[in-house]
């Protein structure tokens, strides 16, 4: 994050709240003022974040006209203005006592103009003149930021039922937005007034919500007689009660050490650099002038104040996270995966992180980097550490563990190493672990390999020492909450509406298909979307190593294979599962994936009455998947000759859906080709629909065309006879011709026959 670096002579900013009107803020913000003014060498100014625009402090510190910030913006907007090194300090308005102030405007009109990206450059170079009091309405919208640049909030309150009901509620919504509730004092305010709840009750309230009372300040009726006489009581009676105990806070503003300020934690850095540059470039180029603001900040991106940094974040979250777990044991509650995915448990840890982070000593971080720490915290004891703010993306299709400091991701098929990163190898093992017990399974030196499968259904893969030589490595292979349907496809470009209106028949008409492709060109994904065009009123039975398939039909079962367990036994294969489902009256058998023997049972279903069955297959052409089929059904039988393996893979597989993976990330279906029979020992293949590419534009992307052959399916009076007909053009219009190597042509396409035209 982009921060402030901090002037030598630091500022103290202080923030006074309330939860209501009429708990004498202003009065206190005016005395508190005045009376620092009066203890130390910085002026002091104030700066009223009051919506109504009304005039308060200018009053009591005999301020006819105060410059404004509204002002202030059309002063630097003049191009013609002489820029000095005091320039901003010549515009604030001042009094005799050496309080400055800066109301927003003069109106409500310019006050509602004025945001955080630009009061923010402004008070960032004031504060290196000025100690600042901010008064904070507590209506005020812009009271988010007042807290985050604040050294100390000091929340002024009265004795009153009203008082305490709505500190209740903001409280909690403080909470809630990880504001740094150990820098807010409280003050109770005329807590002796008559009719007031007794200051004890107060005390009892505050303390209910972790917060001690500072100060307890009297009633006095002098003050309100003051006010009326246009004074202000530290001058005109500085020895009452009320001052006595003004002082106490005086020594509480004297004894604070200011924190380095984050002046962007309420705006993005974006808004922060352009708000500078509106701001001050107009008088930074002028001669003499200081340098732009822009040259106090500084992202701490490399080096050894980085490093530093990073090294004080984990240490920091190493010893919370100590001492959460010390807090969980006491009170008793187990983290479980069952209780990972509780709000409440959550809820509960959160809360936990929020109380230890406000006790340490010191803690300067801004809301926004305590809500970045718990976070992160928070997933770590609960989830998948730096993991889970890439599993929360859902564009973020894989991710690849190369290195505990290498975290790389697919998005939109390309690869990016992202800036997450694990502290060590052993949080990496420790994530991995969690993965993998719920499952009922180990990873140690003994089984450093291991396949299972998260609660979202994502597949993960994990290899560690002595396997993994570089160090742990783990790859989580994502998919979408909702199965893509032909719209997606179409819109992704991976295939034609005509390609796909062929392929929903054959499933209709129960051919059986095998979806080959390489690593990551998503037959999985296609497979599920094909097997959405089996009827309802089909039993279905999916065969995976890990279950990924999500079919919608209502007469589904999915089986999952089963690993060895530690002894080497136990073991549940794909083969053997195939085998069982024959026995469970399948009328289609959807096999995630053909890897070894199990393609010869696979086969042996298909020709035994389970046609419309489905698989894949990693192959890069249709001709290299037949080849692999043969070589796993040799696998499963070395004494099958080669010709009946080929016998029985020609009857059996009707159609062959080829996935590519092209350089833009995007994936196709590249081919639709038909199996039909044998020719002097080899089979016999004939591509229905090919992807050709023309070209790439100037976005890097893929550019052609999905375009038949002119080839007729064999079995294409099959579509008529079984009542979901295809129209014939289909497979004609727009075709493309083949050469001898079965590459597209393109200097000659085929096109179907024009009609005649029609006589003038």
């Amino acid at each position: 994050m982009a921060e402030m670096q901090s002037p030598k002579n630091e500022a103290k900013i202080i923030a006074l709240n309330s939860p209501k009107e009429g708990a004498g803020k202003t009065t206190l913000t005016l005395n508190l003022a005045l009376g620092w003014a009066g203890i130390q060498k910085r002026p002091v100014l104030i700066v009223p974040l009051d919506p109504l625009a009304r005039q308060e402090h200018s009053f009591y510190l005999d301020i006819k006209k105060p410059v404004s910030v509204a002002d202030i913006l059309r002063t630097l907007g003049n191009a013609n203005i002489a820029v000095v090194g005091g320039l901003l300090r010549g515009k604030v308005s001042m009094s005799q006592w050496g309080v400055g102030v800066l109301p927003l405007g003069n109106t409500r009109a310019q006050v509602a103009s004025i945001s955080p990206k630009i009061l923010i450059p402004i008070l960032s170079r004031l504060s290196q003149t000025f100690d600042i009091f901010l008064d904070v309405d507590s209506s005020f919208p812009m009271q988010a930021f007042s807290f985050d640049i604040a050294d100390k909030i000091f929340w002024v309150s009265n004795a009153t039922r009203t008082h305490l009901n709505s500190t209740v509620q903001l409280f909690n919504d403080y909470k809630e937005q990880r504001y740094p509730m150990e820098r807010v004092s409280v003050i109770c305010n005329q807590y002796d007034m008559p009719g007031s709840i007794p200051y004890e009750e107060v005390e009892r309230f505050y303390n209910s919500l972790g917060r001690d009372i500072d100060v307890f300040l009297p009633w006095d009726e002098g003050i309100m007689a003051a006010s009326n006489r246009k004074e202000v009581e530290i001058i005109s009676n500085p020895q009452s009660e009320w001052i006595k105990g003004l002082r106490l806070v005086l020594a509480k503003i004297r004894d604070l050490t200011p924190a380095p300020k984050d002046w962007t934690a309420s705006v993005t850095d974006e808004e922060f650099t352009q708000a500078a540059k509106e701001i001050w470039s107009p008088i930074m180029a002028a001669p003499g002038a200081g340098g732009p603001v822009e040259s106090h900040v500084a992202i701490e991106e490399e080096g050894e104040g980085s490093k530093t940094k990073l090294s004080f974040w984990d240490d920091l979250k190493q010893k919370i996270h100590k001492e959460v777990v010390r807090t969980l044991e006491i009170e008793r509650i187990v983290i479980s995966d069952e209780s990972t995915a509780s709000a409440q448990t959550r809820k509960r840890v959160s809360a936990i992180v929020d109380d230890i982070l406000q006790k340490q000593p010191n803690l300067q971080f801004s809301r926004d980097q305590r809500t970045r720490f718990a976070s992160e915290l928070l997933d770590e004891i609960l989830g998948l550490g730096p993991l889970e703010t890439l599993m929360r993306d859902p564009s973020v299709t894989e991710i690849m563990v190369n290195a505990f400091d290498k975290i790389f991701i697919e998005q939109k098929g390309k690869l990016t190493l992202t800036k997450y990163k694990f502290r060590n190898n052993e949080q990496v093992v420790q994530v991995i672990k969690r993965i993998v017990s719920p499952l009922g399974r180990r990873i140690d030196e003994s089984v450093p390999l291991v396949d299972a499968r998260l609660k979202d259904g994502s597949r993960v893969n994990a290899i560690i020492a002595p396997l993994a030589v570089s160090g742990p490595t783990l790859t989580i292979r994502r998919f979408s909450q909702k199965p893509f349907g032909p719209e997606d496809y179409f819109r992704f470009g991976t295939i034609s509406p005509e390609c796909m209106e062929f392929l929903e028949k054959c499933v209709r008409i129960r051919k059986n298909i095998i979806v080959c492709g390489g690593t990551g060109t998503g037959k999985t994904t296609f497979l599920n979307a094909l097997s959405g065009y089996i009827a309802d009123d089909e039993r279905i039975i999916t065969v995976e190593d890990t279950a990924e398939l999500r079919l919608q039909q209502p007469h589904w079962v999915s089986l999952e294979s089963r690993p060895p367990n530690v002894e080497g036994k136990g073991q549940i294969s794909i083969q053997d599962l195939v085998k069982n489902c024959l026995r469970m009256r399948p009328d289609r058998i959807v096999v995630g994936e053909c890897r070894g023997a199990e393609a010869l049972d696979m086969l042996q279903a298909m020709n035994t009455g389970h046609e419309g069955s489905l698989t894949t297959i990693h192959a890069n052409t249709p001709r290299d998947g037949l080849s692999r089929l043969e070589a796993m059904c040799m696998q499963a039988s070395a004494d099958l000759p080669i010709f009946a393996i080929r016998e029985m893979i020609s009857s059996a597989v009707n159609m062959i859906v080829q996935l590519s993976r092209f350089s833009d990330g995007s994936r196709k279906v590249t081919y639709i080709t038909e199996m039909h029979g044998q020719k002097n020992n080899e089979i016999q293949s004939t591509d229905l629909f090919r992807y050709v590419q023309t070209g790439v534009d100037e976005n890097g992307k893929v550019k052609g065309i999905f375009a038949p052959t002119g080839n007729l399916p064999t079995f294409f009076r099959d579509f008529q006879a079984k009542g979901v007909p295809v129209s014939e053009e289909i497979f004609t219009k727009g075709a493309v011709r083949l050469d001898e190597n079965g590459e597209p042509d393109l200097s000659s396409m085929i096109q179907p026959p024009q009609p005649p035209a029609k006589p003038q």
